[in-house]
This record gives structure tokens, C-alpha cells and sequence, in this order.
């Protein structure tokens, strides 16, 4: 693992920040704290795998990186919009659309 820039964040050779040797990048915390306003402890109940520690730390790289991270969640948005298009409308695609739709308004 490449050298730590803070407790429990580091960032690998394409520049993404993970959380300690975890599967989780910091931008999956940060999307579920700012689509479903979880708090650190909301997201320790929901992954419990990980520590508060480590998850007030992907937190704080958030907050202090915001424009960078919110930059990659739209990314990812987007690609995942696209795909959706690429496979087509079926019934639970068009209601989980209409599910996302209706959270961000």
C-alpha cells in the first residue's frame, strides 16, 4: 500500500482515495453520505466492516477534497445514466429511474 496522506486515507497510483486496505474508496462513502444525509454513525450501522475512525477520516478527506470527489460522483452518475440508456427500458429499470428521480427532487 502506497504511503498514507492521513490516518486511514491513502491514495493509489490513478489517484483515487481509499479508506485503510478496504474495498471502499472514499468517493462510495461520500455519495451515500450526501445522497441519503447519513452521518458517520449512519454509515457505520450500514457498513459495519469499517470503523468510525476510518469512516469520520473518509469524512474529513470528503469535505476537504469536496469539489474533486462531488466531480466523480457526477462522473459516475452520468455513466451510469448511460448505460441504462445502452440497455434499454424494461419495468424495474424505468421504476428505479423514476425511484432516483423522484429522491433528488
Amino acid at each position: 500500500m502506497p504511503a498514507q496522506i492521513m490516518p486511514h486515507v491513502w491514495r493509489d497510483a490513478s489517484n483515487e482515495a481509499w479508506i485503510d486496505e478496504t474495498p471502499y474508496k472514499v468517493v462510495h462513502l461520500a455519495a451515500e453520505h450526501l445522497a441519503h444525509g447519513w452521518s458517520a454513525e449512519t454509515l457505520h450501522e450500514n457498513h459495519p466492516d469499517l470503523t468510525l475512525a476510518q469512516i469520520y477520516a473518509a469524512l474529513a478527506w470528503f469535505y476537504d477534497h469536496a469539489e474533486e470527489i462531488e466531480a466523480q460522483i457526477q462522473t459516475q452518475q452520468q455513466k451510469a445514466g448511460e448505460l441504462l440508456e445502452k440497455m434499454g427500458s424494461h419495468a424495474v429499470q424505468q421504476r428505479l429511474s423514476r425511484l432516483k428521480t423522484a429522491q433528488v427532487s
